[in-house]
């Protein structure tokens, strides 16, 4: 009798696991908008992470001579740059992290030549 409650048991717990949901990866942008322009009412680009919280792109929409870059730090604390290369022409910069690890926060940054700035609170990847 007991060996039929743990089957039972056993085929209830497994339906369960199968039937539960995955977590929801979401794509998450952190965009430095408004600041560009004559007045300031343009958006300068954004900073994103993938669906998969391993990529991340610097993405500069402003036609300014003032780049954008994404400033990330990864889930093992390692910390980097990525940068828009081609100004705001189609295409943004990006960066994968290795196996095993992946985006925990970034911020956008605007790279003016002689210095950087940045948005001052960092966005966390959940």
């Amino acid at each position: 009798m007991y060996k039929k409650i743990i089957a039972v048991l056993t085929i209830a717990a497994a339906t369960l696991l199968i039937s539960a949901p995955a977590a929801h990866a979401h794509y998450v942008r952190y965009s430095w908008d408004p600041g560009c322009g004559p007045i300031g009412m343009s958006q300068c680009g954004y900073s994103s992470v993938s669906k998969t919280h391993k990529t991340v792109y610097a993405c500069d929409t402003y036609a300014d001579g003032v780049g954008l870059w994404t400033k990330y730090v990864r889930s093992d604390g390692v910390s980097g740059i990525v940068k828009d290369g081609n100004g705001s022409k189609s295409g943004c910069g990006k960066y994968t992290a290795p196996s095993g690890k992946y985006i925990d926060r970034i911020r956008p940054c605007r790279n003016h030549g002689s210095y950087i700035t940045c948005l001052e609170k960092w966005k966390y990847i959940e």
